[in-house]
């Protein structure tokens, strides 16, 4: 058997992406206390593997702020066109 990648079950549809954006928003305190509960803080570096629309990047972003960075990367092409268009506003 050949190696594939397996799609996302629920699709990666504009109505979708809406979903994953509206649901990050109900989650971001509980997220930003995780962030912050892990360590996050001003000047890190930060990789975020499987990052979707990029929710837990933009959050990660605001805690090591402009002298930190962070990179977020996805297998998916569609969240990351998602992801990039509040990240060049």
């Amino acid at each position: 058997m050949g190696a594939s990648t397996p799609e996302y079950q629920i699709g990666h549809s504009d109505p979708e992406m809406n979903r994953l954006q509206l649901q990050a928003g109900v989650y971001r305190p509980l997220t930003e206390q995780v962030l912050r509960g892990a360590g996050l803080r001003p000047g890190m570096r930060v990789l975020d593997v499987g990052c979707g629309v990029g929710d837990v990047s933009f959050i990660a972003a605001e805690l090591v702020g402009p002298t930190g960075e962070v990179v977020g990367i996805d297998s998916a092409s569609r969240p990351l066109e998602w992801a990039r268009r509040p990240a060049s506003t």
